[in-house]
């Protein structure tokens, strides 16, 4: 099996290559394969295995290599952020699910005990590191693993007439503001029943505070407000499951679409 694989690699080089640098620019960005935990080792010889498992099913939508210097860094250049796109197309569906259990997380009372989440490198609150491992299972048991590379193999059909690098676009820009804003609307779609919990909540210990003066209710307030929004998490549970499983799916199917609309 080996004596096969390295003629056909050697061969072939120079394409495998393009593939690997659009996996490449994938892999910094994209769910599960860009955790800080993985050592960059195993990225770069997963993406090389993968390469060389793709690189039939791509062959016939690979543009044709350069003879030119220029053209050479050019097409990788255009690899690269193809691939780049493409993961931060998916991480933005990720951080809108963060910044949804981020505002969670205050709304329940637990923005005063924040943690350090080493993979984002910055202070969150204990719902944020809960989501993180939610999205990293769901990612594998509803096999969106397979829906990426579904969406880097359709990649290549539809970037296949795109020349340059990629950048001469003047609607990428506009398209990605566009999917910036879509990341704050589905965070508050997300944190709409806990904002709702909250505010309810909140008027129930206002008016109590004025019926009752001497009461403290600043003493009960906290752990009343954490469990009620503990309770309706396990309600709402299911329907986050399907809601995040949705947003994964959408965004990959929006980035298709605008790599047919450049």
């Amino acid at each position: 099996m080996l004596s096969e694989l390295y003629p056909y690699a050697w061969n072939n080089y120079l394409d495998i290559t393009c593939v690997l640098l659009r996996l490449l620019g994938l892999f910094l960005l994209a769910p599960a394969f860009n955790h800080r935990s993985i050592p960059a080792v195993i990225k770069v010889v997963l993406a090389f295995a993968l390469s060389l498992a793709l690189y039939p099913v791509v062959r016939p939508y690979l543009t044709p290599f350069p003879n030119d210097l220029y053209g050479i860094i050019a097409l990788a250049v255009r690899e690269s952020l193809i691939g780049f796109f493409l993961g931060f197309s998916i991480h933005i569906a990720v951080e809108s699910i963060h910044t949804a259990a981020q505002f969670i997380g205050f709304q329940m009372g637990f923005g005063v005990g924040g943690l350090m989440d080493p993979q984002m490198q910055s202070s969150v609150t204990v719902l944020v590191p809960l989501y993180g491992w939610v999205v990293l299972m769901l990612f594998f048991v509803l096999n969106l693993h397979h829906e990426l590379l579904y969406l880097f193999v359709q990649s290549f059909r539809i970037t296949k007439g795109i020349e340059g690098t990629f950048l001469e676009h003047g609607n990428l820009m506009k398209l990605l503001i566009g999917m910036f804003g879509e990341l704050f609307v589905t965070a508050v779609r997300m944190a709409a029943p806990f904002t709702l919990l909250a505010l309810t909540s909140n008027l129930a210990v206002g008016v109590l505070n004025r019926l009752i003066p001497q009461m403290n209710v600043m003493l009960f307030s906290f752990p009343i407000t954490i469990l009620l929004g503990l309770i309706v998490f396990y309600l709402v549970a299911p329907e986050l499951i399907d809601f995040i499983e949705n947003i994964m799916t959408e965004s990959g199917e929006k980035t298709l679409a605008i790599l047919r609309a450049l």
